[in-house]
C-alpha cells in the first residue's frame, strides 16, 4: 500500500495538468486534495491571433481568437469533505469544505469597468463570513414629499398606539364567577362512555406499500466503505479579439480549419506543459 501511494504521488507530480483518478480511500482522496495549489490564477495565454470559425448568433464568421490554458479541478474524499477550482481568463475560484464542516472558499474576476473584485469568504459554524474588495455604493438621501412624509408620520402615530394598547394585557371575558358553574355543568353532561373503544375495536393498520419499480436500490459495491476521487484537468479557451481572418481562411471549408486548430492546440499544450506549465497567472492589461 505504501509503495503504491508513493507511486501514485509521483504520478500525480509529474502529470499535474491532467489526472482522473477514481475509487480512492478517503485518507488517499485527503492527501490529494491537501497537495492541491488553490492559489487565484488566472488562465495564462498560450497563443495570439488563431484564426478559427465561430458562430455569433446565427451567422458563421471567420475571427481571430487569442487561446489561454483554463484549469478546473474537483476532489472529494467520501466522508463529508471536498475540493473544487477553476481558472479561466478572467475569472478564478476555489472553495473547500472539511469533514467537519469548516469551509473557506475565494474568487475574483474581472468587472465591467475593468476593476479586479476580490472576495474571500468561510463558515466556521458560527455563520457565514465574508471580505472583498467590492465598491460600496450608498443610497442617497432624498427628502420626501409634504404628503408622503404625513401619511408616514401617521403611520408611525398609529404604530405606537397600538404598541402600547398591547404592551398591557387584557382580561380575558369568561374569567368571572358568573361563568364557573355554568362551564362545569357542561362537563358534568358530556358522556364519553364507550366513545373510543369502539374506536380502537375497528381500527385496522395499514399494509406497508410495496416498494416503487423506480425507487433506488444501492447496489453491493455502494453499500461498501466510502470511496473518493480527484480530477485535475487543463483545456484551451479562446477568446474572439477580432471579426476578421486572414482571405486564405476564408476560403476554406469549416472542416480544415478546425483540424488545423485542434493541431495546433495540442502542440501548445505540450509544449505549455512541458516548458512552462500552467503555473505562470495571466495579468490583465487595461
Amino acid at each position: 500500500m505504501i509503495v503504491l501511494l508513493v507511486a501514485s504521488t509521483l504520478l500525480f507530480t509529474a502529470t499535474a495538468q491532467n489526472v482522473r483518478l477514481q475509487d480512492l480511500p478517503p485518507e488517499e482522496a485527503q492527501q490529494y486534495i491537501e497537495r492541491k495549489d488553490q492559489t487565484l490564477k488566472y488562465a495564462p495565454k498560450i497563443d495570439s491571433n488563431v484564426p478559427a470559425l465561430r458562430y455569433i448568433g446565427n451567422q458563421r464568421q471567420h475571427v481571430l481568437e487569442d487561446i489561454y490554458l483554463a484549469n478546473q479541478y474537483h476532489g472529494q474524499d467520501g466522508v463529508g469533505g471536498y475540493l473544487y477550482g477553476y481558472a479561466v481568463p478572467d475569472i478564478a475560484k476555489t472553495e473547500r469544505k472539511k469533514a467537519g464542516g469548516d469551509l473557506r472558499g475565494s474568487y475574483q474576476y474581472i468587472n465591467g469597468g475593468g476593476q479586479e473584485i476580490k472576495v474571500q469568504y468561510w463558515d466556521d459554524g458560527n455563520g457565514f463570513h465574508q471580505i472583498d474588495n467590492v465598491p460600496k455604493i450608498l443610497p442617497k438621501q432624498i427628502d420626501d414629499a409634504p404628503e408622503v412624509k404625513a401619511a408616514k408620520d401617521a403611520h408611525l402615530k398609529r404604530w405606537r398606539e397600538e404598541a402600547e394598547r398591547n404592551s398591557r394585557p387584557v382580561e380575558y371575558p369568561y374569567s368571572g364567577e358568573q361563568y364557573k358553574d355554568q362551564y362545569q355543568s357542561n362537563v358534568n353532561n358530556v358522556d364519553y362512555n364507550g366513545q373510543y373503544s369502539e374506536n380502537r375495536q375497528n381500527y385496522e393498520p395499514k399494509p406497508t406499500p410495496p416498494p416503487k419499480e423506480w425507487e433506488y436500490k444501492p447496489s453491493e459495491e455502494e453499500k461498501g466503505p466510502p470511496r473518493g476521487f480527484f480530477y485535475n484537468y487543463d483545456y484551451p479557451v479562446g477568446i474572439i479579439v477580432s471579426k476578421q481572418g486572414n482571405d486564405d481562411y476564408q476560403k476554406r471549408s469549416l472542416a480544415d480549419i478546425y483540424n488545423q486548430n485542434r493541431a495546433g492546440f495540442d502542440s501548445q499544450l505540450k509544449y505549455s506543459q512541458a516548458s512552462t506549465g500552467a503555473s505562470q497567472a495571466y495579468q490583465v492589461h487595461l
